[in-house]
């Protein structure tokens, strides 16, 4: 009988544990909401807003199977009340950002009233649902390429779609649809391309390095990645889009390249390279060259 209690106490634990691991290994919103230009009303209407936002990202599987993970990204939106004779309307900056990765967009208009249900659908998307499918699994998309060669390929695509069918929504909620659709088709051509290479073998490299102290192979990967990463910035981009990422890149990521190139003998190449890609940092560099 105590065997028994043993194996159900047992069993109940790991299950515990599992959709402890389930829950965890979700897509969360950090929402921030600023209505402060908004009418008294509006704001009393818009004022659990943020909370609509997070319960409906946590409500979607985001992330393919093989791909769950813990991810926590931050949401802004500075609204603005767009006038309208029968609905409630909002003119909205929208900031989205995760770890390395933001995007800003200023043409998000959107209707409103608490009482609507967001609902997820891939085939068809409303004028605020069209943005936040968009925009998650561009940040989607960011995060898995560092975990496999072109591994956000999945999301992407999904946010492509979403550009794609966003630009059918209703006339007077279309602003910023083509430029989405723009941002989202430049991920597939150059210089996109080469950016998504280097950010595997950086990736690979600061996994080597972070897990297994294998310094030489960290900086052999990481050195190749520079290299891409310079090529990135001589390629003259195909799309009308500015390529931003790979300046959030070096914002985000600096401090590592730094910590593990400062006692590498040959290590000068590396960092006139960081100055000329990064001459905002051009003194902090500097410090490290071979000659200071």
């Amino acid at each position: 009988m105590n065997y028994l209690k043993m194996n159900i106490i047992c069993l109940l634990v790991f299950s515990l544990l599992t959709f402890h691991e389930s829950l965890s290994a979700e897509v969360k919103a950090k929402v921030e909401v600023i209505i402060d230009k908004l009418p008294d009303e509006k704001q009393e209407k818009m004022k659990d807003f943020h909370s609509v936002i997070q319960e409906y990202v946590k409500s979607v599987k985001w992330l393919e199977d093989d791909d769950e993970m813990p991810i926590d990204i931050s949401f802004q939106f500075f609204l603005n009340e767009k006038r309208s004779s029968f609905e409630d309307r909002y003119a909205c900056e929208f900031l989205i950002s995760y770890k390395d990765v933001q995007y800003f967009d200023r043409r998000v208009i959107f209707p409103y009233n608490p009482s609507d249900q967001l609902i997820y659908n891939e085939q068809s998307v409303e004028p605020l649902t069209g943005v936040l499918n968009f925009y998650i699994n561009m940040v989607l998309g960011n995060e898995l390429d560092k975990y496999r060669n072109f591994g956000g390929d999945v999301y992407y695509k999904r946010a492509l779609n979403f550009a794609a069918i966003g630009k059918f929504v209703r006339t007077e909620f279309i602003l910023g649809s083509n430029e989405r659709e723009e941002l989202a088709k430049r991920i597939f051509i150059e210089p996109f391309i080469t950016f998504r290479t280097m950010k595997d073998y950086y990736f690979y490299g600061l996994f080597a390095f972070q897990t297994d102290k294998k310094i030489k192979e960290a900086r052999g990967n990481i050195k190749r990645a520079i290299e891409l990463l310079d090529k990135v910035f001589q390629i003259t981009p195909t799309s009308k889009i500015e390529l931003t990422e790979p300046k959030q890149f070096l914002d985000a990521h600096y401090v590592e390249i730094v910590d593990l190139y400062k006692d590498y003998v040959d290590r000068d190449k590396i960092f006139e390279t960081l100055i000329r890609l990064d001459p905002e940092r051009k003194e902090q560099y500097e410090e490290y060259l071979t000659g200071s």
